[in-house]
């Protein structure tokens, strides 16, 4: 069931302005084969846990996230980790939550952390990635290519018996970061391009949130209407992660196969969205970073931002009391 909140999208995209282009910027990545049967280990963009060891060991300099909680992080995390939480990379100049922060603060937050332009940023949490993915997001926009996530995180760090630290570490030594490229908005879309796409034949629209809440079953905190964009495919971003198992990605040949069933192939325009960005992120990561797809975008705002505008129209595919 389709539900209009008093006016049609084509009547927005009348008066809709359309958002400020930024310069983009070419970030080199490494491709990786759509028929591959696993991840591959030596993926710039994910690192296995091995991959990783090799790497701390190396001349490259390497400032290692953990983006869980406070107590998670002080009862056990990986060696050298510093936490950050979403509350750090997120707006607070929106009448809802999740929007990402903008550039001058992820520059101090990265700053605190001792980061310079030359750091190789690493990123784990314990859910199978999204959260870490909404980091590389943010990074990779705001120009800094030199971030990766690590396959399985927390989850697989503790299964593997590796030694975890405990407490809070000491601060880091400022070095003034500032980040070395422009900003990138080729992976990103704001609520005014989002409506056009709507009416876009052009565009698949992927929800990338559980099946309850794509129906209308579930609303989560934070949203005002349950339901999806109209026009969505629906996508479950953990489909694409070995969920309580290893936490680490599942085979690029499985996750390709999932997603060309639903028509989500290469060829096509896609926008990812979620709750508030942060799983939509993960499936960006995915198909752009390791199954090649090239033109792949996030939706920041995501369903929080859209169930706050009455005007804008959602679909349920149940009845609410």
């Amino acid at each position: 069931m389709v539900r209009f909140g008093g006016i049609v999208i084509l009547g927005l995209l009348l008066f809709s302005c359309v958002e400020p282009s930024t310069p983009a910027v070419t970030v080199e990545t490494v491709e990786q084969p759509v028929d591959s049967t696993a991840v591959d280990s030596n993926q710039s963009s994910l690192l296995s846990l091995e991959v990783y060891s090799g790497l701390i060991h190396s001349e490259q300099r390497v400032l290692l996230i953990d983006m869980r909680k406070p107590d998670d992080f002080e009862e056990g995390h990986i060696p050298g980790a510093h936490r950050i939480w979403r509350n750090h990379i997120q707006s607070a100049d929106y009448d809802y939550g999740g929007m990402a922060a903008d550039r001058e603060r992820m520059e101090s937050l990265l700053d605190s952390l001792g980061a310079t332009a030359e750091t190789m940023v690493v990123v784990y949490d314990a859910k199978g990635g999204c959260d870490a993915a909404r980091f590389w997001w943010l990074l990779k926009m705001y120009g800094h290519p030199d971030v990766a996530l690590l396959d399985g995180g927390w989850q697989a760090w503790k299964q593997s018996g590796k030694y975890a630290e405990t407490g809070t570490p000491k601060a880091p030594i400022r070095e003034g970061f500032s980040f070395r490229n422009e900003v990138d908005r080729s992976s990103y879309v704001g609520l005014n391009r989002l409506i056009h796409a709507t009416v876009d034949s052009t565009v698949i629209l992927v929800d990338t949130r559980t099946l309850d809440e794509f129906t209308g079953a579930f609303m989560k905190k934070g949203a005002v209407r349950a339901g999806h964009i109209p026009g969505a495919i629906h996508y479950d971003w953990g489909n694409a992660v070995e969920m309580g198992q290893s936490w680490m990605l599942k085979p690029l040949d499985d996750i390709q196969h999932d997603l060309t069933e639903l028509g989500i192939t290469p060829e096509k325009q896609i926008i990812t969205y979620c709750h508030t960005g942060v799983r939509s992120a993960h499936t960006t990561f995915v198909l752009s970073e390791l199954l090649g797809y090239e033109n792949v975008k996030n939706y920041d705002g995501s369903w929080t931002e859209w169930s706050h505008m009455d005007l804008l129209p959602i679909a349920m595919d149940v009845e609410q009391e």
